[in-house]
């Protein structure tokens, strides 16, 4: 099977990289929001790509088995870091990679730029948490979490349906996962 092709039309797969890329200036410390985040030991530009996002792409099933799996094991070290970047191809990230300790957050600090790349959405200064707004990029079929970002904009609640608002469809117009964008724009 080619992830993706049932639904992507002539579109191209990018390939993933192999591996998660940061920015050197990416640190995990304590966070706030919830455990450990990733945070700025320096400013970082607005739009600035501040993380590159790799592994391996898996179909729709095959990612629903690996949740499955790591459920059953219901360990830190088991759990799934994935992201929905074509119909049926989700990007399964290697375990505990940096990119791992990304909170989410209503109020993002970054946000797609491309399938893998993750950019500053404005200017970060030294020793802001890093976030990302998991409905820009959570598509599989069921994704439910209760938020604790408490931003003043916080939903309390992200799921694999937040692309359907339509105020959220204008606030991150053009940054979100490839299969996202495309079912915004089918709808």
């Amino acid at each position: 099977m080619t992830p993706g092709r049932g639904d992507t039309g002539a579109m191209d797969l990018k390939p993933p990289p192999g591996d998660v890329w940061a920015d050197g200036r990416v640190v995990v410390r304590r966070s706030s929001i919830d455990g450990r985040g990733l945070f700025a030991s320096d400013d970082i530009a607005a739009e600035s790509v501040v993380l590159v996002l790799g592994g391996r792409l898996v179909g729709s099933a095959d990612l629903a088995d690996l949740v499955a799996a790591a459920d059953r094991r219901a360990t830190d070290a088991a759990y799934v870091d994935s992201i929905t970047v074509y119909e049926d191809a989700h990007l399964v990230m290697p375990p505990r990679s940096v990119v791992h300790f990304a909170n989410h957050s209503c109020d993002p600090t970054l946000w797609h730029v491309g399938p893998y790349e993750l950019a500053a959405r404005r200017q970060i200064r030294t020793g802001e948490e890093l976030t990302v707004d998991y409905g820009t990029n959570s598509g599989a079929s069921g994704f439910v979490m209760e938020c604790r970002c408490r931003s003043t904009g916080c939903r309390r609640r992200i799921t694999s349906e937040d692309w359907r608002k339509p105020e959220l469809q204008r606030h991150y117009a053009g940054h979100w996962t490839p299969a996202l964008q495309r079912r915004i724009e089918r709808s």
